[in-house]
Order: structure tokens, then C-alpha cells, then sequence
């Protein structure tokens, strides 16, 4: 090990000599780390205003201040959550130097301001339009580059410039870093409840997730669109900061706590064994050169394009299909009843059994591949159930998955730069999605064809999780 490396080692937290303010974690009445498991879910439900279901509420008044069309909208949209997803690799290499606690502070802080700029992304798309004036003059072929894009928006080069910067930081924040730090600090937290903490975070964060929509709906009406930025600025930027700040904690070392709350002794190791010991922590590099990274990531991956897409496409993809916009949308309202309690099964069998991970894989990829079909033949009575019973099935094992494989197989100490990497795969893949399913349609003629090709790949990757290990594994004492 180089002293580069050992420096990367015996790096602490920037809050970890505070751990003990403005309360000692060791001295709650009850393991510290269901209390993280509180405040990481907050943080997922805070990320709200940058998902797909968040920002769909805002979307059209977006156009209707901009006076741009659907199709610029869509654009921005697509290259604002590409941007983000470039760069989450690098904030969660800086999640892991300066720890979940001022991560938190920094991302609820960013996201708040990212509210702020959108309920103003009129005035930006002005000021940018004075910008682009002011250096067209000195930058030679700028006007060139500019006349090439913006054929892209018609309605004006500032004004999709604008939606795209405020679609890029709210995703960026929300969609990615919140929902990062809450991930990172449960699997911080535990190691053979890893899997029951993931579910139970999981059951109010399915719900306010499907309830987002109605509720943001409300709230438009009630004050507005503005109004409405402004309000959940206020919340995230002071409510959640505040909350993150005073609770989370990066381990539970730094707190005088072990992993589970399980004491270090040899009686306590003997009636609590851990069925999934970790050997090394994992670089990011030598996690991406490990088939069972590139596993995980491409199916969690694929699930993310997949449920982003047929959201994004539902009511015409319902209306292709032959149903009303009533019934397609209903399919998410069923997944639920499927997904949570496949949910809280699969984080019984991944804690307390030596079940391998690599098997959880290849259910996923065949529940995948299952609702696929289900959406071919989305038409008929048989592909409607098998949609709802596939999709569920899979989302059940995904919202465990997603949280619990990461620290299982590459260990804790570099989780905030692999997971930032992972998220970055699914933020990028869930914005190729809807432009996936459109272009489908466009070039083979329907949602049907796009389909049948898409089935290839969780075939393939089926195939891979028959072949990936946990790299814990090859570490393992003789």
C-alpha cells in the first residue's frame, strides 16, 4: 500500500472528532442506528423535487413561463439529468472525505437554492440571454455554435439553456445526492440488519413517492407554482439541514457503537454470527474491475430506465396498447400491494441466511425480463397481471438490492464514491429511457417492437449473474 493509499485509510470525516455533539449516540436507550435509519429515509423523501415524479407536476407551467414546447422542455430535461449524472461520481468521492453529516448540509443547502433558481427560471433565462449577447462579440464562432443549437430550441437558446441549469440542479441534489447520503449512511450503519433497515425506510418512501404527484398538485393550486418552490426550499434547505446536522453520524465508530448495535465480545459473536463478514473495502477502481459491480449496476440500471420510461410514456403507451389513460395509470397503484411486502422478504432472506447475492441478481433480471414480456402483451388480461406481478416483484427486490449489495460486497470505507458511481449509471440510464421508448416507437413502429428488442437485455445480463462472485470471497481467511 502506497502512502497515498494510507492516507485515503486513516482519513476521518470532517464531523468525526463532534460525533459526541450536541449528544452522545452511545448514551440513547436504543441502537443509534434505527434513529439514522429515520433521518436517511427523510432524506430520501426530501429528494422528491428532483425525481421524475416531482419535477412532472411543474413541468407544465414550466412551459407556459418559458413559452417553449414540450419537446424543448423534454430536451432540457434530458440534458440536464445527463450533466448530473457525469458528474455524482465526484460527490460521492467527496461523500466519503468529508462524511454523510456536512454532506447532508451541503446537498440540502444545494437543493434548496436549486428551488429557488427554478421558481425563478424566467428571470435566469434572461439573464443568460444578456450573457450569451455580451460574449458573442469576443469569443470567435460562438455565434456559429449558437445558431447550431439553436435549432434544437426554437424558442430561444437562453431559454432552453435555463430549464436545462435548473433541471441539472435539482436532479443533481435531489435525485442524486439526497437520496445518496441516505443510502450510504444506513449501509454505514448495519451490516446483518442491512436488509430489514432498507425495508422499513422503503415502506414510507413508496408512499410519498406515489403520493408525491396528488400532493404537489395541491399545493400548485393552493399557492401556486412559485410559491410552491419556495416552500420546499424552506423545508429542505432549513428543515432537513438542521435535522442532518444533528443526527446523522458518518459510523458507528466514530461513536463508540459497533455495526447492529452487537457488542465485540466473543458470547455476543457466538449468538449473533455474521453471515456476511467483510474482509477489504473496496477502492471505486477495484470495484469497477469486479464482474459483480457491473452486475449490480447494470440491473439496477435497467429497472431505473424501464419504470422511468413507462411513466413518463404511460398514457400513451396505454392508448397504444388499447387501454384508457385511467387504467394504464393504475398499474403503479398495484405495484405497491406486490412491492412492499417482496420488499421486507427479501431483506429477511439477504440478513439471515447465507443465500448468495449473485442468486438475488438473477431473480432480478428474470423478474425484469418476465415484465417485459408482461408489457408486450400489455393489452390482454395475462400481460396486464404478468406486468403488475413481474415489475412488482422486481421493484420489491430492487429497493433492497439497491441499498444492501453495495457495502455487502466492497465494504464501507469507500461506499460514497462506489455508490455515487452506481447512482450516476441509474440517473443516466433513467433519463435515456423515455427517449428510448419515443424513439422506438418512432423508428419500429410501436411500443410493441421497441419491447421485443429490449428483452435481450436482461437476458444478458441473467447471463452475467450466473458467473458473478463477491469479491469478499477471494480475501476470505484460509
Amino acid at each position: 500500500m502506497n502512502s497515498k493509499q494510507k492516507k485515503e485509510q486513516n482519513r476521518k470525516p470532517f464531523f468525526a472528532k463532534w460525533a459526541n455533539v450536541p449528544f452522545a449516540p452511545a448514551k440513547w436507550p436504543f441502537f443509534y442506528g434505527w434513529m439514522i435509519v429515520a433521518v436517511a429515509t427523510l432524506s430520501i423523501v426530501c429528494s422528491v423535487p428532483g425525481q421524475t415524479a416531482g419535477v412532472g407536476v411543474f413541468t407544465n407551467h414550466i412551459i407556459d413561463t418559458l413559452g417553449m414546447t414540450r419537446d424543448e422542455l423534454s430536451l432540457a430535461y434530458m440534458v440536464g439529468t445527463l450533466t448530473s449524472g457525469f458528474i455524482l461520481p465526484f460527490s460521492g468521492r467527496l461523500l466519503d472525505i468529508i462524511g454523510v453529516r456536512l454532506m447532508s448540509l451541503c446537498v440540502s443547502v444545494g437543493l434548496a437554492v436549486s428551488l429557488l433558481i427554478l421558481s425563478q427560471v424566467d428571470r435566469l433565462a434572461e439573464m443568460l440571454k444578456a450573457f450569451f449577447h455580451s460574449v458573442s462579440a469576443g469569443i470567435p464562432g460562438i455565434e456559429t455554435l449558437a445558431e447550431v443549437l439553436s435549432r434544437f430550441f426554437p424558442s430561444g437558446l437562453s431559454v432552453g439553456a435555463a430549464a436545462a441549469l435548473a433541471f441539472l440542479l435539482i436532479r443533481f441534489f435531489g435525485q442524486g445526492n439526497m437520496t445518496t447520503v441516505g443510502r450510504v449512511a444506513m449501509g454505514r450503519w448495519f451490516n446483518r440488519h442491512r436488509g430489514m433497515a432498507t425495508a422499513i425506510s422503503g415502506v414510507p418512501v413508496t408512499f410519498v413517492f406515489n403520493a408525491a404527484p396528488w400532493l404537489l398538485t395541491g399545493l400548485i393550486s393552493a399557492v401556486g407554482w412559485r410559491q410552491a418552490c419556495r416552500l420546499m426550499a424552506g423545508i429542505v434547505g432549513i428543515g432537513m439541514a438542521a435535522i442532518g446536522v444533528l443526527f446523522f453520524r458518518d459510523n458507528p465508530e466514530e461513536c463508540g457503537l459497533t455495526m447492529d448495535g452487537t457488542p465485540q465480545t466473543a458470547e455476543a459473536q457466538q449468538k449473533h454470527p455474521d453471515l456476511h463478514p467483510i474482509y477489504r473495502d473496496f477502492t471505486r477502481r477495484e470495484a469497477l474491475g469486479s464482474l459483480a459491480f457491473w452486475t449490480i449496476t447494470l440491473i439496477l440500471s435497467l429497472h431505473s430506465m424501464i419504470i422511468t420510461a413507462v411513466a413518463f410514456h404511460i398514457t400513451d403507451f396505454g392508448a397504444d396498447m388499447g387501454k384508457t389513460s385511467a387504467e394504464a395509470t393504475r398499474l403503479f397503484l398495484y405495484f405497491v400491494f406486490i412491492t412492499l411486502p417482496v420488499r421486507f422478504a427479501t431483506a429477511y432472506v439477504m440478513d439471515r441466511t447465507r443465500i448468495p447475492v449473485t442468486w438475488i441478481l438473477a431473480t432480478v433480471s428474470a423478474t425484469i425480463a418476465g415484465g417485459l414480456a408482461g408489457l408486450i402483451f400489455f393489452d390482454t388480461a395475462p400481460g396486464f397481471i404478468l406486468t403488475i406481478l413481474m415489475l412488482g416483484l422486481s421493484g420489491g427486490i430492487w429497493g433492497v438490492l439497491v441499498d444492501a449489495s453495495l457495502p455487502r460486497f466492497f465494504g464501507r470505507k469507500h461506499l460514497g464514491a462506489i455508490s455515487g458511481t452506481v447512482m450516476s449509471a441509474m440517473v443516466l440510464s433513467s433519463a435515456m429511457g423515455p427517449v428510448l421508448f419515443s424513439y422506438g416507437k418512432t423508428y419500429l413502429g410501436s411500443y410493441r417492437a421497441m419491447l421485443i428488442w429490449l428483452l435481450i437485455l436482461p437476458i444478458v445480463i441473467f447471463a452475467m449473474s450466473l458467473f458473478a462472485r463477491n469479491p469478499q470471497n477471494r480475501y476470505k481467511p484460509a
